[in-house]
């Protein structure tokens, strides 16, 4: 038998697709990622559970999760593909693409000056960037996919950010829009996402009546259903789009800040990403914030960026 497919032998490709699959959720999205077939995903998942000698998938309900098997496997895998790709970032660093992540949010309001001064400084290696939400680049992240990422983290809870600040919540509507004596508090929300999540705990808090009026995964979408009148929209301020208010109506409850920053992957090369980063930070870092360390007794200590 060709030494590739040895027993004690895990082909590279099959632990990059069963990454894919846990960092996407589903194999169809995997194979989208991929640009596999999902005929070609099932079969390397069934050789790769062949290899490691049981099932690493089990269904549930309409979504995937690992068994106890397949978190054991994903925690090698990511270790394994970390270290495959510190191979070829050190082998080609100087023409290597670099993997940036933005979360949705941001985009409208900071992409344009990110790519225009990407453009103006001539910069290199060359980017690639994914604009999606904070969730899944954070996975991406984790699974080596990207070299670094702008994220926002949950009140109370902070990723291991190079570069932190704090953003404002606010709720959102369009300038006429009214809500009528008594309704429920219609919300314009991302299935499971941290707005929803915001939004209902604070609801909840305040003893408020809500219901759901707009489920999109879609930030665009949800911005439209929020222009056209359907609801309240939970957003960073600093990123309202001018066609919509700020909601200051008095039965609104309080929103927390949140955590907000930039994370660094496992792989990143950080003398090559250092004016990137010094780039992003000039521009997404709000202007008045002061980060003490003595403020923050439990972050963990940055990655050096060098001289």
């Amino acid at each position: 038998m060709h030494r590739r497919y040895d027993k004690n032998h895990v082909p590279i490709e099959l632990l990059r697709t069963f990454a894919a699959i846990v960092e996407t959720g589903s194999f169809t999205k995997a194979a989208a990622a991929l640009g596999l077939t999902q005929s070609a995903i099932s079969a390397q998942v069934k050789r790769l559970q062949l290899l490691v000698g049981g099932e690493i998938f089990a269904r549930s309900g309409p979504g995937l999760r690992l068994t106890d098997l397949g978190e054991m496997v994903e925690s090698y895998a990511r270790r394994i593909l970390a270290l495959n790709d510190q191979i070829f970032l050190h082998a080609g660093a100087a023409a290597r693409t670099l993997r940036a992540g933005l979360a949705k949010a941001m985009v409208d309001r900071f992409l344009p000056a990110i790519l225009e001064q990407t453009s103006q400084a001539g910069r290199r290696p060359p980017l690639l960037m994914r604009c999606d939400s904070s969730e899944v680049l954070a996975k991406s992240l984790a699974a080596g996919y990207l070299d670094l990422a702008v994220l926002i983290a949950p009140p109370g809870l902070r990723h291991h950010f190079q570069v932190e600040w704090k953003e404002r919540l606010c709720w959102v509507s369009a300038p006429t829009f009214l809500l009528s004596p008594g309704a429920p508090l219609p919300l314009v929300s991302a299935p499971e996402s941290l707005p929803e999540r915001i939004a209902t705990r604070a609801c909840e808090a305040a003893g408020l009546a809500h219901t759901t009026a707009f489920l999109g995964t879609d930030f665009n979408a949800r911005l439209l259903a929020t222009a056209a009148g359907l609801g309240f929209m939970v957003m960073l301020e600093r990123t309202v789009p001018s066609h919509l208010k700020i909601a200051r109506e008095r039965y609104l409850p309080a929103l927390p800040e949140v955590s907000a920053g930039i994370c660094l992957g496992e792989t990143a090369d950080v003398p090559t990403i250092k004016p990137f980063l010094e780039m992003l930070e000039s521009i997404l870092r709000p202007a008045a914030e002061d980060f003490a360390q003595e403020a923050m007794p439990h972050r963990p200590p940055p990655r050096r960026l060098g001289p």
